[in-house]
């Protein structure tokens, strides 16, 4: 072999060991896919993996539908985790299981998407979301951009997109739709499965504990579609997350949850409440109280309209905000008085990990 050769090869053996070092490898990386009676949406979901990642794991919660066998006969190198409804099913607990499963498949597991079965991932978060917690070790979540699949469809979908679209760069939470550090997830100990909602924010303040950062990314992560055309389905869903902050700030007593409670019975019970119970003893005068509901209302439009918001959809996320202290201060007055009750409120002790 000549001199030029073997220069040759040793700078095609050191590139190859710094192509190696900048790579995510398949078997580091893997996806959850949580759902229950998903039916046909789970194809996209499935479909939307890509070639990035090792392993797939799709946990079905109790499904009546055709969910698992979509599954088997579209997907068949999928691993598949069927929960027994024997215990509460709850979106934690399948990504509980889905992390666990996905370990044992892949030994060498570094990197985690969670996906809901009503999302689709894009076609390129896989592998921008990878690199970035590649090369920036001290992130433990993350997310990108959610949109909403038929965003025009009804206020309820707009509502949804407009609160997928917050801004880009180090936040205190995610939604449920991120990509995670195993290593952040293990020294958490995972979500609480004892959480009906709001388990991903519950799950980003122990991570932070643990000396991780939590970040959004700018770029499209998924699209999502909740299929909500009710005005109950929206007023159940503000209760359940009210139910949730509830919890964590029993869990935790942490300012975080803490803010959000005193917001919700503030707006929600204590000036409504202060307004009527004065209206007879101050002849009126106390119903100006309610004026307040306005000026949070403003302060809100003003918000969303600064970021870029049309007019209608600011007026929109506004008047729903204002709503949603009610049916909030509804899901942390449940908690208190029924949850606790039955001894389901759940304590979980802080964690002192580092990362490394």
């Amino acid at each position: 072999m000549s001199q030029h050769q073997s220069h040759f090869l040793n700078a095609c053996e050191r590139l190859v060991d710094n192509l190696s070092k900048d790579a995510v490898l398949p078997e580091q990386l893997g996806v959850v896919i949580i759902g229950r009676n998903e039916g046909q949406l789970l194809r996209r979901a499935l479909a939307s993996v890509g070639a990035e990642a090792g392993a797939v794991v799709y946990v079905d919660s109790a499904s009546t539908d055709d969910s698992v066998e979509i599954v088997r006969r579209y997907f068949p190198d999928a691993v598949i985790v069927e929960l027994s409804a024997d215990e509460p099913l709850s979106p934690a607990r399948g990504r509980n299981a889905g992390f666990a499963a996905l370990r044992e498949r892949l030994p060498r597991l570094r990197y985690v998407q969670f996906v809901d079965g009503d999302c689709e991932l894009h076609p390129s978060w896989l592998r921008a979301a990878s690199h970035h917690l590649h090369h920036n070790p001290q992130v433990g979540v993350l997310a990108g951009r959610l949109r909403e699949r038929d965003r025009e469809r009804n206020p309820y979908h707009r509502l949804a997109d407009m609160e997928w679209d917050q801004p880009a760069g180090e936040v205190e939470e995610t939604g449920g739709i991120m990509m995670v550090r195993a290593q952040a997830w293990e020294a958490a100990g995972g979500q609480n499965a004892d959480m009906p909602a709001a388990e991903e924010r519950e799950l980003c303040l122990r991570v932070s504990a643990a000396g991780y950062s939590i970040v959004r990314l700018a770029d499209d992560m998924a699209q999502h579609d909740i299929d909500m055309d009710q005005l109950r389905q929206w007023w159940t869903r503000s209760v359940r997350m009210g139910h949730a902050y509830a919890q964590g700030l029993w869990i935790h007593r942490d300012r975080y949850h803490l803010r959000r409670v005193v917001s919700l019975l503030a707006y929600g019970v204590a000036l409504p409440s202060a307004a009527l119970a004065g209206a007879v003893p101050t002849l009126g005068l106390s119903l100006g109280l309610l004026g307040r509901y306005g000026h949070l209302w403003r302060k809100i439009e003003q918000e969303r309209r600064g970021r870029g918001d049309r007019a209608d959809d600011a007026r929109l996320y506004a008047t729903a905000n204002v709503v949603n202290k009610v049916a909030g201060a509804v899901g942390v007055a449940r908690f208190f008085t029924r949850t606790l009750r039955e001894g389901r409120g759940g304590r979980r002790a802080r964690v002192s990990a580092t990362p490394r």
